[in-house]
C-alpha cells in the first residue's frame, strides 16, 4: 500500500508540475496589457514602460519564467499586480472560506445523492421519478440553479441573506447548489451499488438468518457504497478547494474562486497563477486522501494497489 501511495504522490507533483508550467504559459497567451490594467489613464508611454519594468515584464519570457519558478520552488507565489501584497496573504484566509464552502457543498451532495441512490434501488415505483429528478438537476447550469435558489429563498421568501459574505447563514444556499449540482453522480452509484449488493449470495444469506432489512441495509449493504462514495468525495472536495468560481460569484461567497475572478478581470497574472496552482495541490492531495481512506475502509482496494 505504501508503494502505491509513494506512487500516486510522485504522479500528483508531475500533475501539479504540468498545472502550473501550463498556467504560466497560458497567462501569457491571454490578450491584455497588465500595465494597461493597473494604469488604465495612463497615456504616456514612458509611464507604461516604467509599470513593465517595475513588473518585470520587459524581460524575456525565459527569465521571467525561469524568475516565477525559482521563487515558487521557495513557497514564494508572487506579487500581486493589484494589491500589491503577497499572493499567499491574498489566498490564505480566503481558501479557508473556500475548504469551508467546499466541505458543506460535499457534505450536501452526499446526504441528498446517497438519498435519492438508496431510494431508487429499493423503490421500483421511485426509480424513474428519481431518474427524472437527478436529468432535471444534470441539465441545469449552475448558475442559473444559484440564481433561482437566491430569487426564491433570498429575495421572495427571504430565508437566506443576499448580501454575500462567509457566515453560517450564508453558506446555505451555496453549499445547497454545489450539492444539488453533483448529487445525481452519487445517486446513480449508490443506486448501481445497492442493487449489486442486495442481490448477492451473502445478502440472501443474510436475509435467510432472518435479519431484519434494516440492519441488512445499514451494516452490509451500505458499507460496500462506501468505497466508490470516499472516491468521489475526496475528488469533489479538491475539486471545490481549486475554486467553485460560478458559485461563488453568484452569492458572492468571498473565496479563492471569486478572488480568480476578480484577478483575471484585471490581468493580476500572479494572483490567477496562484489560485490555479494552489487548486492544483488540493485536488491532488486531496485525491490521495481519497485513495487512501478507500484502501483503509475496503480491503479489495488493498488488494488491487
Amino acid at each position: 500500500m505504501a508503494r502505491a501511495m509513494m506512487r500516486r504522490l510522485v504522479f500528483g507533483l508531475i500533475a501539479v508540475t504540468g498545472v502550473a508550467v501550463l498556467a504560466f504559459l497560458l497567462e501569457f497567451v491571454v490578450p491584455g496589457d497588465p500595465a494597461r490594467a493597473i494604469a488604465p489613464r495612463a497615456q504616456s508611454a514612458a509611464v507604461l514602460a516604467n509599470i513593465r519594468a517595475q513588473l518585470h515584464l520587459n524581460q524575456p519570457l525565459v527569465v521571467q519564467f525561469a524568475s516565477y519558478f525559482g521563487n515558487l520552488l521557495h513557497g514564494d507565489l508572487g506579487m500581486s499586480y493589484v494589491q500589491r501584497q503577497p499572493v499567499a496573504a491574498l489566498i490564505g484566509p480566503r481558501l479557508a472560506d473556500t475548504g469551508a464552502l467546499a466541505l458543506a457543498g460535499v457534505l450536501a451532495e452526499v446526504l441528498i445523492g446517497g438519498t435519492l441512490g438508496v431510494l431508487a434501488a429499493r423503490h421500483d415505483r421511485v426509480r424513474a421519478a428519481v431518474g427524472a429528478v437527478n436529468l432535471v438537476l444534470l441539465a441545469v447550469p449552475v448558475f442559473v440553479l444559484g440564481l433561482v435558489l437566491l430569487l426564491v429563498f433570498g429575495y421572495q421568501l427571504g430565508l437566506a441573506p443576499v448580501a454575500g459574505g462567509a457566515g453560517p447563514a450564508q453558506i446555505v444556499l451555496p453549499a445547497l447548489t454545489l450539492g444539488l449540482i453533483g448529487a445525481p453522480w452519487y445517486a446513480q452509484i449508490v443506486a448501481d451499488q445497492v442493487q449489486e449488493a442486495l442481490a448477492s449470495n451473502w445478502v440472501r444469506t443474510a436475509v435467510g438468518k432472518g435479519l431484519r432489512d434494516g440492519y441488512i441495509l445499514r451494516r452490509h449493504v451500505l458499507r460496500n457504497v462506501l468505497s466508490p462514495v470516499l472516491t468521489m468525495a475526496g475528488m469533489d472536495l479538491g475539486s471545490y478547494l481549486s475554486g467553485v468560481v460560478t458559485v461563488e460569484v453568484v452569492f458572492v461567497w468571498p473565496g479563492i474562486g471569486l478572488l480568480a475572478y476578480n484577478a483575471l478581470q484585471n490581468l493580476d497574472r500572479p494572483v490567477v497563477m496562484g489560485t490555479v496552482i494552489v487548486g492544483a495541490v488540493a485536488v491532488v492531495a486531496f485525491n490521495l486522501l481519497a485513495d487512501l481512506a478507500r484502501m483503509l475502509a475496503d480491503p479489495r482496494a488493498r488488494e488491487e494497489a
